[in-house]
């Protein structure tokens, strides 16, 4: 009989402690909600509707592509996080573009060679500070999955390959060769490696001297791989880290079978590592 009253007791807890645990993940999930109601009710929101949205849509829209003159909220927040995690930094970063707009500052080179630099405004600063503490908090959603039908690949140039400067090729060579040489089991290594590398392809995404179909189809070609770049600094695992610089390695692996140099006497070290 107290052997059954014990086993009876047991069911009892175990009942009970799923109700709780049930109760709690509601509760929690309930939370969550109520944050983003609340975000969408606070003044750093409708700062962000009142003086943001004017110029940036939330999500990327292909309905109305043509309509975008400034890189949708999502985007910013995806290029910024990665490089800025925590919320004072990132909130720091953000202040510090807006307050002086340049090149050497921007983490979303393909923005400015498609919509130019941000014009410089005068903020508020109290002002500022809430609406990048806003676009850090909000959750933005994911990019329509039309976009990636958009992305057809790089597409040659009649049959030809493009034609870059020597200093371009340089650049893309010492990407590759960073790329092969490059073994760590360190995760901040990664994430430093990443930061390294996307300096450098950034010089190629803002060269004012590409311009027309070959500077689309340049960007077409690092869209994707500035993403695993920036995935590569947000990362906290050695493997996953490990598994984009293969990726990375992959789409660097074709860049040659669309570009080439304009100059026929220079030559690239990629073959050593393409072979």
């Amino acid at each position: 009989m107290n052997k059954n009253i014990k086993y009876l007791a047991i069911i009892i807890s175990t009942v009970l402690l799923s109700c709780n645990n049930s109760k709690t993940e509601k509760a929690n999930n309930t939370g969550k909600m109520v944050a983003q109601s609340d975000i969408k009710k606070s003044e750093g929101y409708k700062l962000l509707e009142s003086k943001c949205y004017i110029c940036h849509f939330k999500t990327p829209d292909p309905a109305n592509i043509n309509q975008m003159i400034a890189p949708p909220m999502l985007r910013v927040q995806e290029h910024y996080k990665p490089s800025y995690p925590e919320k004072e930094d990132f909130i720091k970063a953000v202040m510090a573009y807006v307050n002086n707009p340049s090149e050497d500052k921007t983490l979303m080179p393909g923005a400015v060679k498609k919509f130019n630099l941000m014009p410089k405004v005068i903020y508020n600063q109290n002002e500022l500070k809430l609406i990048a503490e806003t676009i850090y908090n909000y959750e933005f959603g994911s990019a329509p999955k039309v976009r990636m039908q958009m992305l057809r690949g790089v597409q040659l140039n009649n049959g030809e390959r493009w034609k870059l400067k020597h200093e371009t090729i340089e650049i893309v060579d010492n990407i590759i060769n960073k790329l092969y040489t490059f073994k760590s089991d360190n995760i901040a290594d990664y994430s430093q490696f990443g930061k390294d590398i996307f300096e450098q392809a950034k010089f190629i995404m803002l060269d004012k001297s590409y311009t027309g179909t070959k500077f689309e189809q340049i960007h077409v070609f690092f869209n994707g791989a500035e993403k695993d770049m920036h995935s590569l600094i947000e990362e906290k695992s050695i493997d996953n880290a490990k598994k984009t610089i293969e990726d990375l390695k992959i789409k660097f692996n074709n860049f040659y079978d669309f570009f080439e140099v304009d100059s026929p006497t220079a030559n690239n070290k990629y073959s050593e590592y393409r072979n």
